[in-house]
């Protein structure tokens, strides 16, 4: 009977050492597959930036702030007309693009431009306009209330030339690297270096 008894415990020792580890198996997958996670990146959330918007695209359409979520964007305000530092930083955004392409994740990165003159840059002027860049552009126009508002929550200033005809503006003109939940997360200005923002970008996919 001793021998049964001391059998019949061991049996049960054992069951008792396979539950707990049947227990801990979720729990390890878990840490296994939380360790392969992205490495967060060290760039801080703005909080005091952003926000709700509604717009219009290019092709006309209704754009809103949820439609940058999901993807890493870059931001600027400016517009069609400016004779020097718009088109400057576009090109150099184009360029941070074309590396990215490069390197397999532009796909995952969208350039959005946010005229303040939407007189002169209709949907159908941004259409033209933007491909010149060749960096797979938003551009987003709307009525002068809600692009004073969304400029606004960027922090964005512009003011509007004397002139009734080639009018030019006054403009703040930082460039704005967001999230895939459309936070901002670094400002650059217009002479940013390129790589910088390329390294920034890919911290953030």
């Amino acid at each position: 009977m001793g021998a049964d008894y001391n059998a019949d415990c061991a049996k049960l020792r054992t069951g008792v050492k396979m539950s707990k580890v049947l227990y801990m198996l979720p729990l390890l997958a878990a840490l296994v597959l939380a360790g392969c996670d992205k490495p967060e990146s060290d760039l801080p959330v703005n909080t005091r930036l952003g926000g709700e918007f509604t717009l219009t695209d290019h092709n006309g359409e209704a754009f809103t702030q949820e439609q940058l979520k999901g993807q890493v964007s870059i931001l600027f305000f400016g517009y069609t007309h400016c004779p020097d530092i718009c088109p400057a930083v576009l090109a150099r955004v184009a360029q941070v693009y074309r590396k990215l392409d490069e390197a397999g994740e532009a796909d995952q990165v969208q350039p959005v431009f946010i005229t303040f003159d939407p007189e002169r840059d209709t949907p159908a002027h941004l259409k033209e306009y933007l491909p010149w860049f060749k960096a797979d552009m938003i551009g987003l126009t709307g009525s002068r209330e809600a692009i004073k508002q969304v400029a606004s929550q960027y922090g964005v200033v512009f003011i509007k030339g004397d002139k009734e005809e080639d009018y030019l503006f006054t403009h703040s003109d930082y460039i704005y690297l967001l999230d895939d939940q459309a936070r901002v997360r670094k400002l650059y200005p217009a002479d940013f270096n390129i790589d910088e923002v390329v390294n920034d970008t890919k911290s953030l996919l």
